[in-house]
C-alpha cells in the first residue's frame, strides 16, 4: 500500500468519526431553528472563517475563469438542495437512523462508479452490494415495520428524505470524480460556502423566515452545532474528503461512510438515549457483513 493511499484512508477516517457524531450532536438545535436556519448559520460561519485562506490562494494560483466556474456549478450541485433533503430528513427523523440511512450512500455512489466510471466489481463484491442493499431497505422501512405509528421519532417520511439526499450526492460524487482528475482545489471551499448561505438566505427570506444573528450568540444548543460542522466538519473535512477521493476509486473512498453509522450508535446513545431496535440491529449486521 502506497503512502499517498494511507494518508487517503486517515484523511476518510478522520471524516467518518467527524461526520458520524454530527447528527445526534445537531438535533437538538431543531428545536430552535429550522434546517434550512441551521444551514445557513452554518455555512455564513464556515465561509467567513475561511475566507481569509481562499484570497491568499486564489492570488496565488490564479485559476482560469472557465475552470472556476466549472468547479463552482459541480460543489454547489452537492451542497444546497442535497443538504436541505438530509436536514428536512434530520429534523423528521431519529439522529440515529438519519446517520445509519446517510451512511448507506455509498451503495449508490458504487453502482454509479461501475455505471459512469467504469470502475469493475468482482463477484463477491456484487454479492456485498446486494446485501448492502437489502439491510438498507430495512432501514428505510424500519417504522412501518416496527410501530403503526408514523409520528414516532423514527419516520418513514424522513428517512426517504435521506435516501434522496443519498441519490443526490451520488450523483455529485461521479462528476466531481470525473472532473478532478487531479487534486482539487481545496481553498475554494470558502467561496463555496458563501455561496451557498447566499441561496439559503434568499430562500429563507423568500419565506420570511431569516433568523436573527442573536439566536446564533445566544444559545449555546444552536451556536456549538454550528462551529462543529462549520470548522473541523466543514472547513477541514471538506477540504480532506475531496482530497482523498481524488486520490483513491471513488466507490472506496465512499465506503468508509458506512463508519459513520458505527460512530453515531454510541454517541446518539449517551447525548439523546435513542438506543436501535431489534430490525435496526439486524440491519447494521446485513450491511457490514455486505
Amino acid at each position: 500500500m502506497t503512502i499517498t493511499r494511507r494518508l487517503a484512508y486517515s484523511a476518510l477516517i478522520y471524516n467518518a468519526i467527524i461526520w458520524g457524531a454530527a447528527f445526534p450532536l445537531i438535533k437538538p438545535a431543531f428545536e430552535f431553528i429550522t434546517p434550512t436556519q441551521y444551514l445557513y448559520f452554518r455555512f455564513l460561519v464556515a465561509g467567513c472563517f475561511g475566507l481569509p485562506i481562499f484570497i491568499y490562494y486564489f492570488l496565488k494560483k490564479r485559476p482560469t475563469l472557465s475552470y472556476t466556474l466549472r468547479l463552482l456549478a459541480i460543489e454547489l450541485l452537492g451542497l444546497p438542495l442535497p443538504l436541505i433533503l438530509l436536514y428536512t430528513g434530520l429534523d423528521k427523523t431519529s439522529a440515529l437512523d438519519a446517520s445509519l440511512i446517510g451512511a448507506t450512500g455509498p451503495i449508490f455512489v458504487v453502482l454509479g462508479g461501475i455505471w459512469y466510471l467504469g470502475e469493475r466489481q468482482t463477484n463477491k463484491e456484487w454479492q456485498g452490494l446486494a446485501l448492502s442493499l437489502f439491510g438498507s431497505l430495512i432501514l428505510v422501512i424500519e417504522p412501518l415495520l416496527h410501530s403503526t405509528n408514523l409520528d414516532t421519532p423514527s419516520s418513514t417520511t424522513g428517512n426517504l428524505y435521506i435516501v434522496g439526499y443519498n441519490l443526490l450526492y451520488a450523483v455529485y460524487a461521479i462528476i466531481a470524480k470525473k472532473f478532478y482528475r487531479t487534486s482539487p482545489q481545496l481553498y475554494f471551499g470558502p467561496l463555496l460556502y458563501l455561496i451557498t448561505a447566499t441561496i439559503y438566505a434568499f430562500m429563507l427570506s423568500t419565506q420570511n423566515q431569516l433568523p436573527d444573528f442573536q439566536l446564533l450568540t445566544t444559545n449555546y444548543q444552536v451556536l456549538l452545532p454550528v462551529l462543529y460542522m462549520a470548522i473541523p466538519g466543514g472547513i477541514l473535512a471538506f477540504a480532506l474528503y475531496l482530497w482523498a477521493q481524488s486520490k483513491i476509486e471513488v466507490s472506496e473512498a465512499n465506503l468508509f461512510t458506512y463508519l459513520n453509522g458505527v460512530v453515531a450508535i454510541p454517541v446518539a446513545f449517551f447525548l439523546l438515549g435513542e438506543k436501535p431496535s431489534w430490525l435496526t440491529l439486524l440491519a447494521i449486521i446485513i450491511i457490514s457483513y455486505g
